[in-house]
């Protein structure tokens, strides 16, 4: 029965749920526990702080569903909010937001099982499977050309590869109070660690609990508990750090302060500096500080002229794998495609860097096997591979899972374990979690997949998922790639926290939004690294065209960045 237990409770530990005690004596009474716990977890909307036992007696009474041997997880995890290109009226946009947040809320719940369907519906199924029968076809040999008097630069360059932060061995969650308390503890001491050394104007901070009415002004550091808007429109934060909890006030006639007020997230550590209310009960915001990083970043450089590319978003397995544009990609890092100046970078191409979604997965989205060529995760890895098997040896490819891939769902997400590491060989491999922060050659990057680019966009009302690299610079304003527990993302309760960003980078890279886009943000490039999947129907329904076969470039000598268009390569 004891080992029972922990398999439940690191089971619900890897989403960054806690199970209470009664909540787990009920589970390990089931007949097959392990297997009403994977019940529970597909069927949960959002991961919880805490499973209690009422919980579980709603989801049992709810669904008609429940088998004795229910069958494995689904985690319904992302596909990229679609947005309109040309930005609408204020108020459309606001309708707009709470459409996306409807519409995701759908792809992150379970999803809805129907006994009775109408003919109609079987007849439209019965054809969706006779088009994706026909459409399932195994990826075509190639015959990558020899170039004559082709000699990468890169070939003359050994690799030199650093990983400096990275979960990969070092899981310590077991879905105990004390991992929360823990993580919470050390992203409340990294923050405020940040502000005191860089921010003059949280300098004179003081504990919660030290607060009197008779100060006037005042500076606090906290961790964000709530934040609400009054019925007056002011903006209602309430914070705590190790001492005590306070609550703010923005007020709605400030305008700088209410802007500033509306980019807070829950879960986040910020600076506050305010004044005592009359009545004593509330502090009145006057500035909100956040870490952020210096004005001027003074990026790191290296005398070798090599390049780094980065190759995000494969989604291999899937009907819409743009095979024609990713045979142009392997044409060219072969030296057999492009013109002077574009064979050139491919010549000094020393790195690739991909991060996350390598596969489509399976069980990712409701339907999703109707849009699959290859069924099987494993022969999806091995089908990627035999494509890799086609970029010359002296390139070294750095590999990242994301929220498709075969790993654990909550991040920080360890590398992929042996069983999938062993099927890519033949050149230089480095497998590393979700978010990892390298150097290449004394260059620092850091690559987070990107999945709580959805919840910083559903959360603040000036972004959008069409704008990946103005969710990018927000979070690294904040220090930290994904705050609020409990939303899409979900969070293991690790007893360091990975999603902070104590070091700035040179280059800050992600993915899964399926875009496109380089930036810069204090001297920090901004890359989002595109896809390599055609509209899927989800995107289709949503009205959403990714910009995909595009692949962001930076030299690591000037730190220029361009990236090269296959979507327009020809022949």
């Amino acid at each position: 029965m004891g080992e029972t237990m922990n398999s439940i409770l690191k089971l619900f530990s890897d989403h960054g749920t806690f199970v209470l005690p009664d909540a787990l004596t009920y589970i390990s009474q089931k007949e097959n526990p392990d297997d009403f716990a994977y019940f529970l977890i597909k069927s949960l909307r959002e991961y919880p702080l805490f499973l209690a036992l009422d919980t579980i007696k709603s989801i049992e009474e709810s669904t008609l569903q429940l088998k004795e041997t229910p069958a494995p997880p689904i985690t319904i995890l992302a596909s990229p909010n679609p947005t309109p290109a040309s930005p609408p009226p204020q108020i459309e946009k606001t309708i707009e937001k709470e459409f996306q947040k409807k519409m995701l809320s759908k792809m992150y719940s379970k999803p809805t099982i129907t006994t009775e369907t109408s003919e109609e519906e079987d007849e439209e199924d019965t054809e969706d499977d006779q088009t994706t029968s026909e459409e399932k076809k195994p990826l075509q040999p190639l015959e990558i050309k020899t170039v004559k008097g082709w000699r990468p630069l890169a070939r003359d360059y050994d690799s030199e590869v650093r990983v400096i932060t990275d979960i990969t061995g070092k899981r310590t969650s077991e879905g105990t109070t004390q991992d929360f308390v823990s993580l919470f503890r050390d992203r409340y001491q990294g923050i405020k660690k940040i502000l005191c050394s860089q921010r003059r104007e949280i300098a004179q901070f003081i504990p919660i609990s030290r607060i009197r009415k008779t100060m006037t002004d005042i500076q606090l550091i906290g961790i964000v508990k709530t934040v609400k808007t009054t019925h007056n429109g002011h903006r209602l934060i309430e914070i705590e750090d190790e001492t005590g909890s306070a609550t703010l006030m923005a007020l709605k006639a400030n305008t700088e302060t209410m802007q500033q007020a509306n980019e807070v997230m829950l879960d986040e550590v910020i600076g506050v500096v305010g004044k005592i209310s009359k009545n004593g009960d509330l502090i009145i915001v006057q500035n909100i500080v956040y870490p952020d990083i210096k004005m001027h970043h003074e990026r790191k450089k290296t005398e070798s002229p090599l390049c780094v590319a980065f190759l995000s978003d494969i989604h291999m397995g899937s009907n819409m794998f743009m095979e024609s544009e990713w045979t142009m990609f392997l044409r060219w890092i072969n030296g057999d495609l492009g013109n002077s100046r574009q064979r050139d970078v491919a010549s000094r191409l020393k790195y690739l860097v991909l991060p996350g979604d390598l596969v489509d997965g399976i069980g990712i989205y409701p339907n999703q096997e109707k849009e699959l060529s290859i069924s099987n995760i494993y022969e999806q890895y091995q089908a990627l591979a035999q494509q890799f098997a086609y970029i010359p040896d002296h390139i070294t490819i750095l590999i990242q899972p994301g929220n498709h891939d075969a790993v654990r769902p909550a991040e920080p997400q360890p590398a992929f374990e042996k069983e999938i590491r062993d099927l890519f060989t033949g050149k230089e491999y480095i497998f590393i979690g979700n978010p990892s922060y390298f150097s290449l050659h004394g260059v620092e990057i850091l690559s987070y997949h990107g999945q709580s680019l959805l919840d910083y966009s559903t959360n603040i009302q000036a972004l959008s998922y069409n704008e990946p690299t103005e969710v990018m610079k927000l979070m690294l304003k904040k220090r930290h790639l994904s705050p609020t527990y409990g939303g899409y993302t979900p969070l293991a309760p690790e007893h360091v926290d990975y999603m902070l960003i104590p070091q700035v980078p040179d280059i800050f890279v992600t993915g899964h939004v399926h875009t496109s886009s380089i930036d810069t943000y204090r001297g920090v490039t901004l890359i989002n690294a595109s896809s390599w999947q055609s509209q899927t129907s989800y995107q289709k329904m949503m009205n959403f065209v990714p910009d995909s076969a595009k692949l962001p470039i930076v030299d690591l000598k000037t730190g220029s960045a361009t990236a090269m268009d296959f979507s327009k390569a020809s022949a």
